[in-house]
């Protein structure tokens, strides 16, 4: 099904990084984890993702953002490093909606450097979850997409991941998430951990809107254990979607990070918790 936008924002709107793998300075704490809030202009602010830990709160109330009074939150996928501080918001007066993909809660395990297993599964206990089986408008410009196809000869971004704990039967993260937030600036993409890879999610975000061109994509592009080839198809699709702006952070990794700044031609920044971008 389609997704019809009618327009944009016309004042800035505001994502500011609650909790990343590396913090802007000494003022905020960091984790491998990943949560933002998204400030709409004179229509309230949205969470996305909440970190592995109740960190997230902590650098939100630095940055003077009340969480507990955000309009909803919004799940990117179900591992424990996008929802692991989930109830330590629920212990907040926290009363929103949670928005996620139907698969977000299940069993799930990836494979350790030594061979062995360890579990990376959804960590809290809030059943009081909407479920999204493709595509929600959050808010006036504001847009949840999932169920991502992942084409043929374009990678992904889920080696490593098992839906048991043998790991015989491979886990291609379909819960896989990202925002679209049409800004002053235009039309902004919101990432997660990405694992559905950024061609699929752009080609996909095409095929539900029209759009083929972004102004800034920000968030975890799962570059860190890329080959080359991967790198290099990620810069070609930034430059097919004329991307402006770049923000990366959480597992791009520092490879990901300098091969983007390197190659394409856009403006690439690494993003840190307490990190604050105006569109």
């Amino acid at each position: 099904m389609a997704i019809e936008i009618t327009g944009q924002y016309t004042e800035p709107c505001k994502v500011s990084v609650l909790c990343d793998n590396e913090p802007l300075n000494e003022n905020f704490g960091s984790e491998w984890g990943l949560s933002m809030a998204l400030e709409l202009p004179g229509n309230g602010c949205w969470l996305w993702d909440c970190g592995a830990s109740p960190l997230f709160l902590k650098n939100a109330a630095k940055m003077g953002i009340k969480v507990n009074d955000a309009k909803g939150l919004a799940l990117s996928h179900g591992h424990w490093d996008h929802t692991g501080g989930m109830d330590a918001l629920m212990k907040t007066d926290f009363i929103g909606p949670v928005y996620a993909h139907h698969d977000f809660a299940i069993k799930r395990y990836s494979r350790r450097g030594n061979g062995d297993f360890s579990e990376a599964s959804f960590p809290c206990e809030y059943p009081g979850t909407i479920i999204v089986r493709d595509q929600v408008e959050l808010d006036d410009g504001l847009f949840m997409i999932t169920e991502i196809p992942r084409r043929e000869g374009l990678s992904e971004a889920t080696e490593g991941l098992f839906l048991d704990p043998e790991m015989t039967e491979p886990d291609h993260v379909k819960d896989d998430a990202f925002l679209l937030l049409m800004t002053n600036s235009g039309p902004v993409v919101v990432l997660g951990c990405c694992h559905s890879g950024l061609a699929n999610s752009l080609y996909h975000l095409r095929d539900l809107t029209g759009l083929d061109s972004v102004y800034a994509v920000i968030g975890g592009l799962h570059l860190y254990r890329t080959g080359e080839s991967e790198l290099e198809n990620t810069a070609k699709v930034i430059e097919e979607f004329n991307v402006r702006e770049i923000a990366a952070g959480h597992c791009t990794g520092s490879k990901g990070l300098e091969f983007l700044r390197q190659r394409v031609s856009c403006k690439v920044l690494q993003m840190g918790s307490g990190s604050v971008y105006k569109f």
